[in-house]
This record gives structure tokens, C-alpha cells and sequence, in this order.
């Protein structure tokens, strides 16, 4: 990672008006230098430029911008060029690149793996970008934000320098045996102990409700066979997710679809219809069914109100279950 330069594509791929590929690393100036025929590159200003392969060939024309060293995204010398977004331009300007010594494709996130490295960003910050970055909802972008916040790293950093100071105290006692002063370290740090316990308890009960947002909150739609599941759920996708049919058992397996209600993702599956069957297929679709309904946070029971209620199904319904006829 020392000696090597790591260049990517920054933007998504695909046809478009303007492309970024950074480069990362000591050979990044150089590569700027020789691309764009620049003798003299100030940092953080953005040059209009003609980039040009080893052949002197010209590639395509943009801008470049050097950021320099601690100065940057990764903390390493980074050179961004703003091109046309053609795919054609994008893979002979990344050809390019892979000609020059020391200079490589990245590896997925590892622009951000090298910013974690020089300590630019924290673990928890690396892992809130890649949130914000698959961010589908206005919940899911502002709980990013919130984690990459440095408020939140300081929450955590607090914690563990009172558990560092408690453990301290204790192998000092150990260390230096005096009953009466044991005695009073131990009275002391039992509350501060208890007040970190349940900070701990609040910060994992927050983190299952910030998963729920990230994930999607998972709704199963189950009940016996030929009662409408899949009809409901192509009404609520309002496209023909399920295969619909009079024929007991069509859905065999989880078919699932993602719906945006009120700003939050809500993640809806058709289940295998719940009865004895004697066909493997089935019967598999069945146990997927039921391994389904242990990571549901609701399930949606649907019942032909003209028929009989199997009460057999009934007896999975819990305080997480409404009932639909």
C-alpha cells in the first residue's frame, strides 16, 4: 500500500455527461504531470486540460484537480479527472493509467480502506459512507449523516476511557492490597459500572431501530393456500411480482418486494401458502416460510373470509401478527 498507486473509476459506470477517476498515491502528481503535459500543478484548483496518452494521443479534454497530501480524501497525494463520460473514453483512460509504474486498479472501498489507514476517518465513519452511499430513503441518508457525525465516535470513545479508568482502579487494588481502600473503589465504580451498563443496553436498542431503517422492515404475508397473498402483494407493488392462479400451492418460494411507505422501505414477501403437502417443492417453499416469519417485524395474516380459519395457522400469531380477512 506503501509503494503501490491505486486509480478508479469514482462514478457510477455507465453512459453519462461527466466521469471521475481518482488516483491515490505517491505516483499521482506524476501521473497528473504527464497526462495533462502540466509543469507545475497547484493544489486544490481546478485546470481545464488536454489528457494525453504515453503516445502523446489525446484522450479527451476536462479538468483535473491535485489534492496534496494530508490534504485529501484517502491523506495520500489524490488527483481527480473530470472527463466525458463515455465508456469508450473511460476504458482507454483507465488503460492508460495501468501503464504506468507503481499504478493499479483498487480494489472495492479501497480509497476508503486508505483514508481509514491514515487515520483520515474512523471505522465507524467508513462504515456509515457505504450507508449513505445505498441510501434509498430520507430516513436511511439522515441516519448515515447522524453516525458519521463526530458526536457519535466521541459516545463510544467516552465509554471505553471510563471502563480504561475503572480497570485501572481495579488492578491498582490488586496491585496494592488495602481493604479499606478496596473497599471504597469497589462501592465507587459499582455505580459507574451500572451507568455504563445501561448506556450500553440504550445504544444496542437504538442500533436494532437504526437496522430496521437500513434494512427495511420486513413484512411476511402468510396464511393458508389460494387465500390471496400474492394478489395483495402485486397490488401493493402495483406490478405483477407473484404469479397469481387458482392453483393451490403456485408460490413455492419467497417472492419478495420492496415498497417505499411514508419515506421508509418496507420489504413485503409472498409466502408458500401454509398446509400439509406431500410435494417436495413445497414443502421446502413451506419450511422457507417459516424460517421467514423468526426475521419478521410483522406479520400480515390473510384468510378467505368465506372459508373455514385453519386454526392450526392461527397458532403462530403473536403480538408482531395482525389479521386480515
Amino acid at each position: 500500500r506503501f509503494f503501490m498507486s491505486i486509480f478508479a473509476l469514482a462514478t457510477a459506470p455507465g453512459t453519462s455527461g461527466l466521469a471521475v477517476i481518482r488516483v491515490s498515491g505517491k505516483e499521482a502528481f506524476k501521473v497528473a504531470q504527464t497526462l495533462t503535459k502540466f509543469k507545475k500543478i497547484k493544489p486544490r484548483v481546478a485546470n481545464f486540460s488536454s489528457f494525453y496518452d504515453h503516445k502523446k494521443k489525446l484522450i479527451d479534454k476536462g479538468i483535473f484537480i491535485f489534492f496534496q497530501k494530508p490534504n485529501s480524501y484517502t491523506g495520500d497525494d489524490v488527483v481527480e479527472f473530470h472527463i466525458h463520460g463515455s465508456n469508450a473514453v473511460i476504458r482507454y483512460f483507465l488503460k492508460t493509467l495501468s501503464n504506468f509504474k507503481n499504478c493499479r486498479l483498487a480494489k472495492p472501498g479501497e480509497f476508503t480502506k486508505t483514508a481509514l489507514l491514515n487515520k483520515k476517518i474512523n471505522l465507524l465513519q467508513a462504515e456509515s459512507l457505504i450507508d449513505l452511499i445505498n441510501s434509498e430513503t430520507e430516513l436511511q441518508r439522515i441516519q448515515a449523516l447522524k453516525v458519521m457525525n463526530e458526536d457519535t465516535t466521541k459516545v463510544y470513545t467516552d465509554l471505553r476511557d471510563k471502563m480504561i479508568k475503572i480497570l485501572s482502579d481495579y488492578e491498582a487494588v490488586i496491585d496494592f492490597s488495602d481493604d479499606e481502600v478496596g473497599d471504597n473503589v469497589f462501592l465507587n465504580n459499582r455505580d459507574k459500572l451500572l451507568k455504563i451498563n445501561d448506556k450500553i443496553k440504550e445504544i444496542i436498542q437504538r442500533s436494532q431501530n437504526s437496522e430496521k431503517i437500513r434494512e427495511g422492515f420486513k413484512v411476511s404475508i402468510i396464511g393458508p393456500t389460494n387465500s390471496g397473498k400474492s394478489s395483495l402483494i402485486n397490488c401493493l407493488a402495483k406490478r405483477p411480482v407473484s404469479i397469481v392462479s387458482n392453483i393451490p400451492g403456485t408460490t413455492r418460494d419467497l417472492i419478495e418486494a420492496s415498497i417505499m411507505l411514508d419515506g421508509k422501505l418496507v420489504r413485503f414477501f409472498d409466502t408458500a401458502g401454509l398446509r400439509r403437502s406431500k410435494n417436495v417443492i413445497e414443502k421446502k417453499g413451506i419450511s422457507l416460510t417459516n424460517e421467514n416469519l423468526k426475521i419478521s417485524d410483522l406479520k400480515l395474516f390473510l384468510f378467505d373470509h368465506t372459508q373455514k380459519i385453519d386454526k392450526k395457522i392461527l397458532k403462530l400469531f403473536d403480538q408482531k401478527s395482525i389479521l386480515v380477512l
